[in-house]
């Protein structure tokens, strides 16, 4: 647990920064950056503009933060199955799985905050832009490891070109799920990807 103490007008205010972050995180989720106001924001954070501007600087600087919470709670445990399960198709299979139960869960707002609001942030903020590229970066490195590792890479459809698919789809099934996908259609889509992708799946080398 992460918690800030700050003063407002002489007397002292704590907050656990990890709760006003995930309260953050679901306005700009829900809303989007511009749609968000500081007063949907602090009101929703429990906390008041001074308490915002000492710990994050200004309503960016919170959003910077609300991507790196998201990434910690929400993106790194999708992706738990690329790095546990052997084969590689299952693994990929398991990882839509995860990403379908995000993006499409009840009580939640739809889609993703990365593909939904921090994509079309990034077009103007060069921060940003790095920050969302780096972790499609990221993903797709180690998808392309994997498939490397599992006998895949001919000159026909590359391993890298194959991670890049991967990690598209994963995308498109975020935004499918904003535009009101069930999860009943993203998991028919991500199936169809899958079984496409690994038709012709070369046996996984012994371990």
């Amino acid at each position: 647990m992460n918690t800030e103490s700050h003063r407002s007008r002489g007397r002292p205010l704590t907050f656990d920064q990890d709760e006003v972050l995930d309260a953050a995180m679901l306005v700009f989720w829900t809303r989007g950056y511009d749609a968000a106001s500081l007063d949907d924001l602090t009101q929703a954070m429990g906390i008041n503009r001074p308490s915002l501007y000492a710990q994050f600087g200004n309503k960016r600087g919170l959003f910077l933060a609300a991507i790196d919470r998201y990434t910690e709670t929400i993106s790194a445990p999708q992706a738990v199955p690329l790095a546990t399960v052997q084969d590689i198709a299952k693994a990929v299979s398991l990882y839509y799985g995860e990403i379908i139960k995000c993006v499409a869960a009840e009580g939640r707002p739809p889609g993703c905050l990365i593909a939904s609001v921090a994509t079309e942030l990034a077009a103007r903020d060069g921060e940003i832009r790095s920050k969302v590229s780096n972790l499609l970066g990221a993903a797709e490195d180690f998808i392309e490891t994997r498939l490397v590792a599992a006998g895949y890479g001919g000159t026909t459809l590359t391993a890298k070109v194959m991670a890049e698919m991967i990690v598209a789809v994963g995308q498109s099934l975020a935004s499918r799920a904003r535009l009101g996908a069930t999860p009943a259609q993203l998991t028919a889509l991500a199936e169809g990807f899958t079984q496409q992708i690994f038709a012709d799946r070369p046996p996984e080398p012994l371990s």
